[in-house]
C-alpha cells in the first residue's frame, strides 16, 4: 500500500479536514514508517514584488512549523515532515504523487466561501496526478462504514479493486464493490462481470468481508446513492487524450465534487501491475 501520506495545508477549514483524515490514514499503516508529509504552497507569482514574496514565505514557514510541531506532539508514532513549496498549488500538489505516495487534499461540497476554489482544486489535482489522490469533503453527521469501490469493465478495474481492498483491510472495514449494469446486458451478465472482476480480491484477501452490489440506471446517480453510507469511495480514472492533465472522467469528477465522504481517485498509471 502507498506508504507516504502527503497532505496540502493552507490553514483553511477544508485543509483542516484533510489534515485530520491524513493523520488517521498515516496512523493506520500496518508496517514500516508512518510518514506524514505536510506541504504548504506559496503561489508567489501573485506577489507584487520580492519583499512580498519573502513575507509570504516567512509566514508560511512559521505557520507550517507550528502545525508540524503540534502534530508531532499529538502523534508521537508519526514521522511528520513539512515543507514550504512554491508554484501554482494544483500543479505542485499533483507533482507530489508517486509510486508510493497518497496525496490528500481538502474539498468542499457545500456553498461556503471556499467552495469554488477547493472543489475545483480536488478535481484538478486528481486529474493531473500520476498517483492516487484522496479528496476530503466537509461531510455530514451520517453514520458511515465500509470502503466502496466503483467497478467497471476497464483494463485497470482489477487493480482499482485491489487498492480498495488494501484500504479496507487497513481500516478494518468491509469492502463494497458496486457495478452499474449496462442497459444492453441482462442481470445475470452484469453479475458475472462483477464477480469476475472482484474474484482476485476475494482470493488475495480471504479475511476481508467483500460484498457485491449490482445497480442499474445512471452510473453517477447510482454510485452517489451507494456512497451515502460509506466511509470512503475508491474510483478509477480514465484519461483518453492530451487534455487528461486538465480534466477527470465524468464519473470520477462527479464523485469528487458531490460525494459527502472522502473519495480516492486512482489514475491509469497506478492501475498498472506493481
Amino acid at each position: 500500500m502507498y506508504g507516504t501520506t502527503v497532505v496540502g495545508w493552507d490553514a483553511s477549514f477544508t485543509a483542516e479536514n484533510a489534515i485530520a483524515w491524513a493523520v488517521d490514514r498515516a496512523l493506520r499503516q500496518p508496517a514500516g514508517p508512518r510518514v506524514l508529509r505536510v506541504v504548504r504552497i506559496v503561489d508567489d507569482a501573485l506577489a507584487v514584488d520580492a519583499d512580498e514574496r519573502a513575507d509570504w514565505t516567512d509566514t508560511a514557514t512559521s505557520e507550517l512549523a507550528d502545525l508540524a510541531g503540534s502534530l508531532r506532539d499529538e502523534h508521537p508514532d508519526l514521522q511528520v515532515e513539512s515543507e514550504v513549496l512554491h508554484g501554482e498549488p494544483g500543479e505542485v500538489l499533483a507533482a507530489q504523487a508517486g509510486e508510493d505516495t497518497l496525496v490528500v487534499v481538502g474539498g468542499e461540497n457545500g456553498r461556503t466561501d471556499e467552495y469554488w476554489y477547493s472543489a475545483r482544486m480536488g478535481a484538478r489535482v486528481s486529474g493531473m496526478a500520476d498517483g492516487p489522490v484522496a479528496v476530503i469533503p466537509v461531510g455530514d453527521d451520517r453514520s458511515r462504514s465500509g470502503v466502496m469501490v466503483a467497478v467497471d469493465e476497464s483494463a485497470g478495474a482489477a487493480a482499482v479493486c485491489r487498492f480498495a481492498a488494501q484500504l479496507a483491510t487497513e481500516r478494518g472495514e468491509a469492502l463494497h464493490a458496486v457495478h452499474v449494469g449496462v442497459r444492453t446486458h441482462d442481470v445475470a451478465t452484469d453479475q458475472e462481470i462483477l464477480d469476475r472482476i472482484i474474484a482476485p480480491v476475494i482470493e488475495e484477501f480471504p479475511d476481508l468481508d467483500v460484498e457485491s452490489h449490482l445497480e442499474s440506471g445512471g452510473t453517477v446517480g447510482a454510485l452517489l446513492r451507494r456512497a451515502k453510507e460509506r466511509s470512503v469511495v475508491v474510483v478509477g480514472s480514465r484519461r483518453v487524450s492530451a487534455v487528461r492533465r486538465l480534466f477527470l472522467g465524468s464519473v470520477s469528477h462527479a464523485l469528487v465534487t458531490n460525494a459527502w465522504c472522502p473519495t480516492i481517485v486512482v489514475p491509469p498509471q497506478a492501475q498498472e501491475p506493481r
